[in-house]
């Protein structure tokens, strides 16, 4: 059970940066709730609540701004190739205290309890912060497993590269790095294609037909030779055979579809082409995606 949980949290998961508009709308949201629901006493405010519940949103946009371009977008840049559910989920909870800190200055300070706050002694101080740390930890524990479950299922149907590297493998692939496909034809020159640029290649009885791109549309190159000669002259980690006729580029891969006995790859920018991934390579591919 704890190995299960362990390969759980160290799944890759999306690295993603919050644009600023999604920063902007949470903001004006969480002042509208304040304004609206009045939660945890603003009721009792007197002056303009309007006015009250705009110093809840600024707070939010400013702790939102710090966690996903400071913490996250410079202090934690590094992580971004070995990103996991587990790091997500620390983060997660990590912008929910520091909205809640900031957002329980801003109450303490318009019941004017900021001045209780001040003078009391700092075990006094620790205490209520802590207090308001622990239980938004415990109410927001909930919404960020369902944040992180929607998120990791999106990726697996919509940008299933965005998790398919696990903590095993490389780096994201050298652009420049050229693979090279010798043909058994001497008469013909070795194909020269980017790593970047290649999509898959599929056996056609003693051929093989290499998809790739030029000049940003698929391309088909047919040359002579076997599939065992092509995989043993080019290696990279983001070269998968999924098939005993298919080879294709991890980093292309948009989603995948299937089980235990099969699953349909999906390439972006060439989704009417399904690739196969067979049953005896499904465990290896599972292993990749999981």
């Amino acid at each position: 059970m704890l190995k299960q949980v362990n390969q759980l949290l160290n799944r890759k998961y999306p690295f993603e940066i919050v644009r600023m508009k999604t920063i902007l709308i949470i903001s004006i949201l969480i002042s509208a709730v304040v304004y609206v629901y009045q939660p945890f006493g603003f009721s009792q405010y007197q002056k303009n609540k309007l006015l009250g519940a705009i110093p809840f949103g600024v707070a939010t946009f400013s702790g939102l701004l710090f966690c996903n371009y400071i913490l996250k977008g410079t202090l934690l840049k590094n992580r971004q190739i070995k990103w996991t559910i587990l790091w997500e989920a620390g983060y997660i909870l990590s912008v929910f205290l520091v909205l809640a800190f900031l957002n329980t200055l801003v109450f303490l300070y318009f019941f004017e309890d900021i001045h209780f706050f001040r003078t009391a002694d700092t075990v006094t101080q620790l205490r209520l912060l802590l207090h308001v740390l622990l239980l938004t930890v415990a109410v927001g524990i909930f919404p960020v497993a369902a944040v992180i479950t929607i998120r990791y299922n999106r990726a697996l149907r919509n940008n299933l590269n965005s998790i398919i590297r696990s903590d095993q493998q490389l780096a994201p692939p050298d652009t420049a790095k050229q693979l090279v496909f010798p043909s058994a034809n001497t008469t013909e020159q070795p194909l020269h294609i980017s790593i970047h640029d290649f999509l898959f290649l599929e056996v056609v009885k003693n051929h093989i037909h290499v998809y790739h791109l030029a000049d940003g549309v698929v391309t088909t190159t047919v040359i002579r030779n076997t599939l065992t000669t092509i995989t043993e002259t080019i290696q990279d980690a983001t070269l998968f055979r999924c098939h005993r006729s298919f080879l294709v580029n991890l980093s292309h891969i948009k989603t995948a579809n299937g089980n235990s006995n099969g699953y349909k790859i999906i390439l972006k920018g060439y989704e009417t082409y399904p690739i196969p991934v067979s049953r005896t390579f499904v465990p290896a591919f599972q292993e990749i995606i999981h």
